[in-house]
């Protein structure tokens, strides 16, 4: 090879590792490709507009290696043979013919496996080329003539997998729900929950889309359902019929009819979804019903909205990714459904209209409390209940909201810390947070260095105040209020052991409320209150200090 070719070789090299990013960050590789085929095809005469293309994380894995394996080339092609990695003209041209046919024989497999999910979705062209998973898998493959340059440089460096990978990703783009469950079948038995979430959240983010497509097709027939003739319209059996093959399930929700995806619990369920791990299955029942709620109301029956919270329940303990959307969606049906479950809505009133509590409620709360509906809310039940056996009334109810809920569901996960969207917190009173402010404690008597107390947060400023008046240190307790309040006003209880957890509460004024476990009722009621002010420090920093405790 002469200096020319090696000279156009490394310039050609240059060029493709040029285009990503010196720390190699995936997504923007791909940003730089769609800049560049914005600019080409702003050039071109085009007259249909095609959508960004995304390529899937593995594919987009594949050219993170490769930028690096082409700088370990670039780099090499100095020090030891150029001609090892170095083609000819002659080879650039047999590979640029290849990739043309590769082009060509991919893209007649994809459109006959595109064709072939249209079909069986029964759904017009131009309604199924504007469903996401399409758009994406369309705009990859009309992409590919424009990238030759860059995915040769690629493919070479991976071994020929890097082709492989691409016409894998977008065929996948194309499976129907049907083809997604029947996948499970290549998943080993059992499968773990991490494989199972794996499985849910690929098959949740394609189902919903056709799902949608097949509810809004029900508009006309609305009212042909609502009257449940013996017969139906042929055009809308026939849609029923297709939507079934899909798993997914036509139901009234008590406002309207839907077609929701329903592959596990459903009646027509494959044997082989035992393979999933149970714990996931409060996804797919939320999938299959959607939201038990409709402007805070029950939209099915107390029975059988609470059995569906047992599903939750188990998930909920179980999924540690609780960042995740799918968890703070289910965190949040779980909330506000037993709340409206306990508390009562205006189509199913707890209380007589002479203000008695209901037989039916009594009996609802005894089911609860025996554990029916799962373990959560079990104790909150029979706390309920005794308290208005005993006086006809029931403070826990009445002062009942989402964080005692999920707090409950905090104590079965034995989670000491769960930070909230909207930035509030609660705390589980367990052993090791008790050993943690043993710790402060320790350390502030030892040093009685002030310092500690003025950097602490107003939760660690209320569970040392709870840990130093429980073992009777007064003195420090009184070092955490405000001048104006005295320490001997306060219940004395014996150890902090007698709380089971604090809340941060919204409001105007920073409050902070510590639950008390039910055996010491008696002694300090079912809650202290804190209202924390902020106070100047000699430096003039501010700081938390304790301003009002309230039963």
């Amino acid at each position: 090879m002469d200096d020319k070719q090696f000279e156009k070789r490394m310039e050609l090299l240059k060029k493709s590792y040029d285009r990503l990013e010196p720390q190699l960050d995936p997504e923007a590789v791909f940003a730089q490709i769609e800049a560049e085929d914005a600019t080409q095809q702003s050039q071109e005469e085009v007259t249909t507009k095609k959508p960004p293309s995304r390529w899937q994380k593995p594919a987009v894995w594949i050219a993170s290696i490769a930028s690096v394996l082409l700088l370990s080339v670039l780099i090499s092609s100095y020090v030891i043979d150029p001609s090892t990695f170095v083609q000819t003209t002659e080879q650039e041209q047999e590979q640029e013919k290849k990739y043309e046919e590769w082009v060509s024989n991919f893209t007649k497999k994809y459109q006959e496996k595109r064709e072939q999910m249209r079909k069986e979705l029964d759904i017009p062209e131009k309604e199924f080329s504007e469903i996401s998973k399409v758009l994406i898998a369309d705009n990859e493959i009309y992409s590919l003539p424009k990238r030759k340059e860059m995915f040769l440089e690629i493919q070479n460096t991976n071994n020929n997998d890097f082709f492989k990978s691409l016409e894998k990703d977008a065929l996948d783009d194309l499976q129907t729900p049907r083809e997604r469950i029947q996948s499970i079948e290549t998943y080993e038995n059992p499968m773990s929950f991490e494989e199972s979430y794996y499985f849910y959240s690929i098959y949740s983010n394609s189902v919903e889309e056709i799902a949608g497509y097949y509810s809004n097709k029900l508009a006309p027939y609305e009212k042909v359902l609502s009257q449940k003739p013996k017969s139906l319209p042929a055009e809308l059996n026939k849609l029923i019929a297709t939507a079934k093959k899909q798993y997914l399930e036509l139901q009234y929700n008590g406002q309207s009819y839907s077609f929701r995806p329903n592959p596990v619990f459903g009646k027509d369920a494959p044997e082989y979804l035992d393979r999933l791990h149970p714990n996931v299955l409060g996804y797919f029942k939320y999938l299959a019903t959607g939201s038990l709620l409709a402007g805070g109301d029950l939209l099915y029956s107390i029975e059988d909205s609470a059995t569906i919270l047992r599903i939750y329940e188990k998930t909920l303990v179980a999924d540690k990714y609780t960042e995740q959307v799918n968890f703070n969606v289910l965190k949040g049906e779980f909330e506000n459904t037993w709340l409206a479950i306990f508390k009562g809505t205006d189509s199913n009133p707890i209380r007589t209209k002479t203000g008695q509590f209901k037989p039916e409620y009594m009996d609802l709360l005894t089911i609860i409390a025996n554990g029916e509906y799962g373990e959560a809310m079990r104790k909150t039940a029979q706390l309920i209940l005794d308290e208005i056996k005993s006086t006809g009334q029931s403070k826990t109810l009445e002062q009942l909201t989402p964080y005692d809920i999920w707090m409950e569901i905090l104590y079965a996960r034995e989670d000491t810390y769960m930070q909230t969207e909207d930035g509030t917190t609660s705390i589980a009173i367990n052993p090791d947070w008790i050993e943690q402010t043993k710790t402060l404690y320790d350390s502030y008597v030892e040093t009685r260095d002030d310092t500690i107390i003025e950097t602490l947060n107003p939760i660690n400023i209320v569970s040392l105040f709870l840990y130093a008046h429980g073992v009777g240190d007064r003195d420090i307790a009184q070092r955490l209020l405000t001048d104006d309040l005295d320490i001997n006003t306060v219940v004395q209880f014996d150890g902090m052991e007698n709380f089971k957890a604090l809340h941060e509460m919204e409001d105007s004024i920073l409050h902070i409320r510590a639950a008390v476990k039910s055996k010491a009722y008696g002694v300090i009621g079912q809650q202290l209150s804190f209202e924390l002010t902020s106070v100047l420090t000699e430096n003039g920093e501010q700081h938390y200090l304790i301003s009002a405790i309230n039963e």
